[in-house]
């Protein structure tokens, strides 16, 4: 009881839905970080020891980058009833606001724990759905009218360690692991606040008369930020800008995905991704992701595919409320592998990615999609091309999934070669930036079993929100522009086009050419 005498004497609990609880006499290993809005936001950092959660309040709250150090001042224990805790504590009561379980599991100390706490040095390993790995808590020295006792909590130079250039995790995964909510989704909502005004979603995007909602799937259910919904699928903060200058916020990318769903769909379902993630927006701080995190929804699917070490774990998606669902965890560009889950050795499209070097014009680069194709035809090969949002084309070639990867390569690997010997002073195979000016680089590497290419349709993470796009061949011109579509016109494309210009991608039946056998060097008698 004494150990929860002043957690208890700060609390009216026939006023906050907080749990009196009492000590355990059971020893156990639990660990929680909750996230609180109270009159500031921070993060409270629980460990159980002694029947009770020993507490500290962390401000900035934990981080994975290795030696940095966070302050966390140590506040009263509390029962271990309060792990499980969510919810909102009224205002005027002690840590008014709103809490949410945003860290649990277990942790397991270096030593003994009593001895290590009484010390003010503690080395412990975590074991939870987001922080793992092995942290330190340090108890700094007292100093003059301190009533509290500051410590600094470091996560250690281990496996699970950051470094400052990676997602920061309270960024990436801000989501509750109990329900899977926000702190607004938690917080109740108050009679006298109006709704946060947003901005419509450009018409453009609505208006492409070929793209259905997938089937279930609903158009933007509009209430109170942190209560909407894109085909079923929760957005948190929706009015969040992803792409400044054009002013373009989460729910409306949402809604231009939910828009051009058989489009996108057939391009993306079913393949391995990798991810480009920039959950502050296209301007702030963005970084790739090619397997799960914590908090990920489960309309996103996980994998585990075979790889040379023995397994990975592969992310995919089936459906327009998986592509909402990378939406809602900041996603702002979607690549492919060139095979399927069906067969993952066997590609089923090669890439070839003509990229120009500095001060080459855009008619050269569409010369060189053109010199492509022309090669590829010359071996009974059809293929495709797009624009990449970026600076160059893609040009696609379907094939039945027979041959493995290393032929892929070795074929894709030919053709850039000839041409680059053929004309060295327009096309290189080389990615050194100084070889490659005025010259194209011609990328066959992304032929590769675990290489990606950007889904066409998918977003670029990029000024002006352009958009890879499929396009004819004979729409291939100096005024095409290969940033050029857009999430404000795609629509506006796609609803005058009277046939898709990759509506047979699907049906080309055609296989690799047998490779020519290696010429023998006569012996020498």
């Amino acid at each position: 009881m004494a150990k929860l005498a002043a957690y208890r004497a700060k609390r009216d609990f026939t006023k906050t839905s907080e749990p009196a609880g009492k000590a355990s006499r059971r020893p156990g290993a639990s660990f929680v970080v909750q996230k609180h809005d109270a009159s500031r936001l921070h993060y409270d950092f629980r460990l159980e020891l002694d029947g009770v959660l020993k507490s500290w309040a962390v401000a900035k709250g934990p981080s994975l980058v290795k030696g940095e150090k966070r302050l966390a001042v140590e506040v009263e224990d509390h029962p271990l009833d309060y792990g499980s805790f969510e919810g909102t504590i009224p205002d005027g009561q002690y840590g008014g606001g709103t809490v949410l379980v945003w860290d649990r599991g277990t942790w397991e100390p270096e030593g003994d724990p009593q001895e290590a706490y009484e010390k003010g040095r503690l080395t412990f390993r975590l074991d939870g759905e987001k922080l793992k790995g092995t942290w330190h808590l340090v108890r700094m020295a007292k100093r003059p009218r301190e009533r509290q006792p500051s410590w600094l909590l470091i996560k250690a130079d281990d496996a699970q360690a950051r470094t400052e250039d990676d997602p920061d995790i309270l960024e990436e995964a801000p989501l509750s692991v109990k329900t899977g909510r926000s702190l607004e989704e938690i917080a109740p909502r108050r009679s006298g606040k109006a709704p946060a005004k947003r901005k419509a979603a450009p018409k453009s995007a609505s208006s492409a008369k070929h793209a259905k909602p997938a089937k279930g799937a609903s158009s933007a259910k509009k209430a109170t930020a942190g209560d909407i919904q894109v085909a079923g699928v929760p957005l948190t903060h929706p009015d969040r800008v992803l792409w400044e200058d054009q002013g373009l916020t989460k729910q409306e990318l949402a809604e231009f995905y939910l828009d051009i769903g058989e489009w996108l769909l057939p391009h993306l379902a079913n393949r391995p991704l990798t991810l480009i993630r920039c959950p502050g927006g296209a301007e702030k701080k963005c970084f790739v992701q090619r397997h799960s995190w914590a908090g990920m929804s489960d309309f996103i699917h996980r994998t585990t595919i075979p790889d040379n070490s023995g397994t990975q774990e592969a992310l995919t998606v089936t459906d327009i409320q998986g592509v909402i669902a990378l939406v809602q965890s900041g996603v702002l560009e979607m690549h492919v592998w060139g095979a399927t889950l069906a067969d993952l050795e066997r590609p089923d499209r090669l890439i070839f990615d003509l990229d120009p070097g500095e001060g080459l014009d855009w008619p050269r680069v569409i010369e060189g999609a053109l010199a492509v194709r022309e090669r590829l035809n010359a071996l009974g090969l059809e293929s495709f091309v797009k624009t990449t949002g970026g600076k160059g084309l893609h040009v696609v070639v379907p094939l039945k999934p027979k041959s493995l990867w290393n032929e892929a390569l070795a074929f894709s690997r030919g053709i850039a070669e000839a041409m680059a010997a053929d004309e060295p002073d327009r096309y290189t195979i080389t990615s050194v930036k100084q070889e490659r000016e005025g010259r194209i680089f011609i990328d066959y590497l992304r032929n590769n079993r675990e290489a990606s290419a950007v889904a066409p349709y998918s977003t670029r993470s990029r000024p002006g929100a352009p958009v890879a796009t499929p396009v004819a061949w004979k729409e291939l011109s100096p005024e095409l522009r290969p940033n050029g579509f857009t999430v404000e016109n795609l629509g506006k494309r796609l609803s005058s086009l009277k046939k898709d210009p990759w509506a047979d991608i699907g049906k080309v039946d055609q296989v690799l050419p047998p490779a020519k056998p290696a010429k023998r060097t006569p012996r020498r008698k």
